[in-house]
């Protein structure tokens, strides 16, 4: 008896070990408001600073960036807590702050830059850009966060999608929401997270066309009573948000249900999904192939979740793995977890 329970034990430990694998500590990185692990190399933004690591032996290969109007720099405004972005288009890494893209090759050497006529999260798309911001609709004064869709000298602009979401001053704030921060487009196809009751995505086409819906039939998780004292302690306490505490108090509203997607990644034909579906201190990723069939899922360690953040979630798939960066409080330091994708 004492056997089998050590030999259930041993295979108890031997799991949990091939679960998770912390690789990596970041001594360098302090706030990072975005990462992404591509191409053999990892990418952390940090306000307007980037940070490239190669993955073989996370060694740091370059730093740059910083503040300001010049040719290798970003525009950059702590005060209005928005991110900067970036993203992976073939050979290049594009930075994009307000009003302005930075073009560098994967290496961090600078390539050239675009000014441009909109301020957005740009995202290329062939000889296009998908647009993530605020935007009016229908002839209303409000703004929501909108999808759009911009010709290359954005003379052309075409709404895709607008969510509940209202920004500015709104009267209303619903919370949980999805990210409004993920990099929409793989290849020739747009994807949009479209319905914060319901897991649909909308897949379209470079002219912004509907090409088909992805549905699936998730079970809705209930949100628990102790979810609006958590959010409202979170902007008493949050330095962003804490002068503003008696405005988020009368306007924040918790929906009954958490939204069944909060994020979404498209990488080698794969969707990767993050839901509200926790195990512990784990997160649920799904993967999806691009048609909306479940490949498989993983459970990966994440930051403590913020109620509202206009940041990206610090997670990455690339090739068989998923990989996050998760601040370790005690250590006082950044660490590179890696998941292997389940089955």
């Amino acid at each position: 008896m004492k056997k089998t329970l050590g030999v259930i034990f041993l295979m108890l430990f031997l799991s949990a070990a091939a679960v998770s694998e912390e690789i990596a500590s970041l001594e360098e990185i302090a706030r990072p408001s975005m990462f992404l692990v591509k191409k053999g190399n990892i990418y952390i933004l940090e306000k307007f600073r980037i940070y490239i690591y190669d993955l073989a032996d996370f060694s740091l290969k370059k730093r740059f960036g910083k503040a300001g109007e010049g040719p290798e720099e970003f525009r950059y405004n702590a005060r209005q807590r928005r991110p900067l972005s970036m993203c992976i288009r073939g050979d290049k890494l594009v930075v994009n702050s307000p009003l302005k893209l930075t073009t560098f090759d994967l290496n961090g050497q600078y390539l050239g830059e675009e000014k441009v006529k909109l301020d957005r999260l740009l995202f290329p798309c062939n000889d296009k850009y998908v647009g993530i911001g605020p935007s009016r609709s229908g002839g209303s004064p409000k703004r929501y966060f909108s999808y759009t869709l911009h010709s290359g000298d954005f003379t052309d602009n075409k709404t895709l999608y607008v969510s509940d979401f209202e920004a500015g001053s709104p009267e209303r704030i619903y919370l949980p929401v999805s990210s409004f921060t993920y990099d929409p487009v793989y290849k020739d196809r747009i994807f949009i997270i479209s319905d914060s009751g319901n897991f649909h995505i909308q897949v379209l086409n470079p002219l912004g066309e509907k090409i088909y819906t992805i549905r699936k039939d998730y079970p809705k998780i209930k949100i628990p009573d102790h979810f609006r004292a958590e959010t409202l302690d979170f902007f008493k306490r949050n330095p962003g948000f804490k002068d503003s505490y008696e405005y988020f108090k009368k306007v924040i509203r918790i929906r009954d249900y958490y939204p069944p997607i909060r994020d979404l990644q498209v990488v080698d034909d794969t969707l990767f999904i993050l839901t509200f579906k926790r195990r512990g201190d784990l997160w649920e990723c799904l993967q999806l192939d691009l048609k909306g069939h479940e490949k498989g899922r993983t459970f990966i360690r994440l930051n403590t979740y913020e109620p509202f953040s206009l940041y990206p979630i610090l997670y990455s798939a690339y090739k068989n793995h998923i990989y996050t960066l998760v601040e370790d409080e005690d250590d006082e330091v950044w660490k590179i977890h890696r998941f292997p994708l389940g089955e």
